[in-house]
């Protein structure tokens, strides 16, 4: 964009409350089917959630247990609670697109979320091995 064309300028202020407006669609708690919560938020130009709850394995408690099924070993030691588990996430059409990370498995992967419902959400991430695995699950809006 060329400096000083207040119509461009204009339209592209335009367009950032668009994307910031219907981004709020999916900002919140929401509940994963293995009971965690998420919180999505803004960070920056896109959005993120931290884990906020979950259940600890065994001999754990919320605020001690770690990232222990991390695949790289140096991560194993942070702490679950807050961790980032979705990020970059933008605005794409009707769904968002961005990256999730599932401390159950380890591994983090691409991802798209879509709302099914507003208080309901589908998260779908996919991971290459030969061919593409994908797994979805239905988020459900806490408050």
């Amino acid at each position: 964009m060329a400096p000083g064309l207040a119509l461009a300028a204009s339209l592209a202020a335009s367009l950032a409350g668009t994307q910031a407006a219907s981004a709020a669609d999916i900002l919140g708690h929401w509940k994963t089917p293995a009971g965690a919560v998420v919180h999505i938020t803004s960070c920056g130009k896109t959005l993120c959630g931290k884990l906020t709850d979950f259940t600890p394995l065994p001999g754990y408690t919320r605020e001690s247990a770690t990232d222990v099924n991390h695949k790289d070993v140096s991560k194993r030691g942070r702490k679950l609670l807050g961790l980032e588990v979705v990020w970059g996430v933008t605005k794409s059409g009707q769904t968002w697109a961005g990256r999730v990370y599932d401390p159950r498995r380890g591994f983090s992967a691409p991802a798209t979320l879509k709302l099914t419902s507003q208080n309901s959400m589908n998260v779908k991430g996919c991971v290459k091995m030969v061919f593409n695995i994908c797994e979805d699950e239905t988020w459900q809006r806490l408050r």
